[in-house]
């Protein structure tokens, strides 16, 4: 059985791809009722979405509660594994320039400087056009939550206080982590007692 693989010319640059999600995955892995952390914090975003006026995208990812409409088409982006990492943890987004269907920005969080491995600007294109681009309101709020973040300091400050407690053992006599303990013991009440 023949391949038929085209040799990559020396100048060529590999890299590794995965599926990414905008709107995560895991915002479709719950039970109405649902009592754990993972499915409170599904609830929590669908709510916020339905309250900023953002109902008709509620309607479309989150109308399965299984998430299958997460994996539509217009949720989906295929990216380098370094910048679906940065993606999902709100570092990087797409914002879109004015009167260019498709193309974005590539803006990043202000502590991350500019990798060389990251283009300015992108342009979305489907080889098969009958299937859909990711949806640019998806993309929207992405990038909002993102500016939302880095705007009010909040993305670096959880950073801190995730890696401090997964690297805590014990807690500090002095009271020093003190905000990683009401951090953890908040999250727990919030499962147990959700508002």
């Amino acid at each position: 059985m023949s391949l038929h693989l085209t040799p990559a010319s020396p100048d060529c640059n590999f890299t590794v791809t995965q599926c990414s999600h905008i709107f995560p995955e895991a915002l479709g892995n719950i039970e109405v009722g649902g009592a754990t952390a993972k499915e409170y914090e599904a609830a929590t975003v669908w709510t916020i979405l339905k309250r900023f006026g953002y109902e008709d995208i509620c309607t479309e990812l989150a109308s399965a509660v299984q998430g299958a409409n997460l994996h539509r088409l217009e949720n989906i982006l295929t990216l380098d594994m370094r910048i679906h990492h940065m993606f999902d943890k709100l570092k990087l987004w797409f914002e879109a320039v004015e009167g260019q269907p498709n193309c974005y920005n590539i803006e990043l969080a202000p502590s991350l400087g500019r990798p060389p491995f990251i283009p300015r600007r992108v342009q979305f294109v489907s080889h098969h056009p009958g299937l859909p681009l990711p949806s640019p309101r998806y993309l929207e709020v992405h990038a909002a939550c993102c500016r939302i973040a880095h705007m009010s300091g909040a993305a670096e400050y959880l950073d801190l206080i995730y890696r401090r407690m997964e690297e805590l053992q014990v807690l500090a006599n002095n009271g020093g982590s003190a905000d990683v303990l009401t951090f953890a013991l908040h999250r727990r009440l919030a499962v147990v007692e959700p508002v």
